[in-house]
Order: structure tokens, then C-alpha cells, then sequence
């Protein structure tokens, strides 16, 4: 069968269409005839390498697999990540945590191809959710949910401040913030991303520059959570609209990971820096909900066919790309 493959970092050039052997369905697993498949910027990293890191080269790229089961025909999403399943962790419900916690196409091999083995309880039902829609969810819902759920705890009459707000995980970020009662603003970089994050639920959007001067009238005294996935470029900025006691939680480092911190600013205004990575399964379940409930929506920029894994790479390197970009595996090679 077809994939796309990653053998060793670099360009464009790294991302190969190759024939591998299909897979086969071991005990309790069933096989997906692989129709979407969402990218994220983790595939950007997994194709560009991340210094200190070692990927587990050669591997098959995508994370976010939504497809047709071979046993039934049912339109089907893919959890993203696997775990051991018997650790303390995993049997605690925190399967993020497990040390043998794996993400499809970046731990081990992910979905960008024509058929996938799973275990049919990794399966999610679309429940006519559209498939390239679904596509754009699993691993961005999850990292958000348990972002704002499940590390920030927000809860009703909060204000959060979500920055890039038209990304893939703040995109979702700002609606599941809306759903536990928060107010929310968000920051982004052109009037149409801002106009997307408003029509998402934000009260306002404003530009990076403008952040500061437009906190003084809508939080004088700072916002109880920052939801802060960009890096460097806004560390400050983040950390400088928190309130006392506040909060910042980070799920990602995509203009750079090492940030200054003022260790006074820290204890003298009190605030919680959380780290959150993915989520457990549990709470991917019910976000799923939300989403086919039609109370969390998912933001399309565009759906390629796989053929133009390159140029979505490129879109996402470029920043051109509001919510996600979605390739279509079946017939688009």
C-alpha cells in the first residue's frame, strides 16, 4: 500500500510516497480504509527534526485518521496516541503521563496511509460529523480540552485570553473555554484570523502589538487564565496579562521554547506556569461529544489531496493557514 514516510530530516524533500507492506488486524484490532488525515505543526517537527529529540526514523506521518472501517463500513476517527494501558498512569485514567505514551506519526507510525490496524476501542464514531472535519480534531480537540478542562480548570465568569487564537488547538481552545462559562479574548496576526476567533465566541481579538492597551479596558487587573501555545514570540506577553494568582498554561513552542522568567514576577503575583501535553482517553471521549453535538466546531482552512503533503507542509511553515489543513488519502494520491 501507499504512505508517506519520513526516512531522515529535512525539506520538503524528506516527505516520500513509498510502497509498504498492509497491515494486518491482530486480536482485537480492526482495519480502517484511511480516507483524511489532518496535519499538525507536530508533523512539521517530526519532518524538520527537533534538536535533542530522536524520532523513531523511519515513520509514517499523521497523527489526526479518520476513515472507514473494513468489517462494517463505518465512517470512523482514530485516537491519536496509545499507551501501555496497565501502568499506574494508564490505570489511574491518566494515560498522558504513561512512559510508554506514544503519538501516531511521531512515537510510532501514524495514519497517512491507505489502511491503518487499530484497536477497535481506539475507534470514534463520526455520527455524521463530515470526515474532513473529523480529521481536524482528534489531536488538537484533546490537547485543548485538557488545556482549559483538565490542567486550567476554568471554570464559570473566568476570563481567559487565548493566544494565536486562529491555530488548530486555540481555534478549539477559545470554544471550549466558552463552553465552561469563560469570557474570552484572543490575539492574532491579520483582521481575518481576528474576525475568525470573534465568530469561534471571543468577545475580542486585537492584534499582538495591541494586547497590552486593550487589556486595561477589558481586564485592568489582568485575566484569570492565559491559554499560551505560540513560544517565545508572546512568553512575555503572556505572563505580563495574567492577574495575580493567575494562570498560564502551555501546550506548544512554535516560535521557540526557551523564554525568559522573572522568578519576582513569578512569586510576587502568585501565578500557576502548567505544562499539558495531550490528554487521557477519557477526556478525548468526551470532547468527542461536544464535537458531534456541534457545541465544539472545527476550523478548515483547506483540504488538499495527499499528493500535496509538501504543500501543506509549506502553509503551515508560513503561518498561512487558520485552523487546520486537511489531506484526502482516498483517491488523492
Amino acid at each position: 500500500m501507499r504512505a508517506v514516510r519520513v526516512r531522515a530530516h529535512g525539506g520538503l524533500e524528506a516527505l516520500e510516497t513509498v510502497e509498504i507492506p498492509p497491515p494486518r488486524a491482530a486480536e482485537g484490532e480492526v482495519l480502517v480504509d484511511v480516507t483524511h488525515v489532518g496535519l499538525n505543526h507536530l508533523d512539521v517537527w517530526v519532518r524538520r527534526g527537533v534538536p535533542g529529540h530522536r524520532f523513531a526514523l523511519p515513520l509514517t506521518a499523521g497523527a489526526d485518521v479518520v476513515g472507514r472501517r473494513r468489517d462494517t463500513g463505518e465512517a470512523v476517527a482514530v485516537m491519536p496516541s496509545v499507551s501501555c494501558m496497565r501502568c499506574a498512569a494508564c490505570l489511574g485514567g491518566h494515560h498522558d503521563r504513561c512512559r510508554h505514551h506514544e503519538i501516531r506519526g511521531e512515537g510510532i507510525d501514524g495514519g497517512l496511509c491507505e489502511q491503518l490496524a487499530v484497536p477497535a476501542w481506539q475507534l470514534l464514531p463520526l455520527d455524521g460529523l463530515p470526515p474532513a472535519q473529523a480529521a481536524a480534531l482528534p489531536l488538537a480537540l484533546l490537547t485543548a480540552w485538557h488545556m482549559v478542562v483538565g490542567r486550567a480548570r476554568v471554570q464559570p465568569g473566568d476570563t481567559v485570553l487565548v493566544q494565536g487564537g486562529a491555530g488548530g488547538v486555540a481555534s478549539l481552545a477559545i470554544q471550549v473555554a466558552r463552553l465552561c462559562g469563560a469570557r474570552v479574548v484572543a490575539t492574532a496576526s491579520t483582521p481575518d484570523k481576528r474576525a475568525l476567533c470573534v465568530r469561534l465566541g471571543a468577545e475580542a481579538a486585537w492584534d499582538y502589538a495591541d494586547l497590552r492597551a486593550q487589556l486595561k479596558t477589558w481586564a485592568p487587573g489582568g485575566v484569570d487564565v492565559v491559554v499560551e501555545h505560540v513560544g517565545a514570540a508572546t512568553w512575555e506577553a503572556s505572563v505580563r496579562a495574567a492577574r495575580w494568582g493567575g494562570t498560564v498554561v502551555t501546550c506548544g513552542a512554535t516560535t521557540g521554547h526557551e523564554v525568559p522568567l522573572n522568578l519576582r514576577v513569578l512569586f510576587f503575583k502568585q501565578l500557576s506556569l502548567l505544562g499539558s501535553t495531550m490528554g487521557s482517553f477519557g477526556e478525548l471521549r468526551t470532547a468527542w461529544s461536544a464535537a458531534v453535538a456541534g457545541r465544539v466546531v472545527p476550523v478548515v482552512d483547506r483540504v488538499l489531496p495527499v499528493r500535496e503533503v509538501g504543500r501543506a507542509h509549506q502553509l503551515i511553515e508560513d503561518r498561512q493557514v487558520a485552523g487546520k489543513v486537511v489531506l484526502a488519502v482516498e483517491g488523492g494520491w
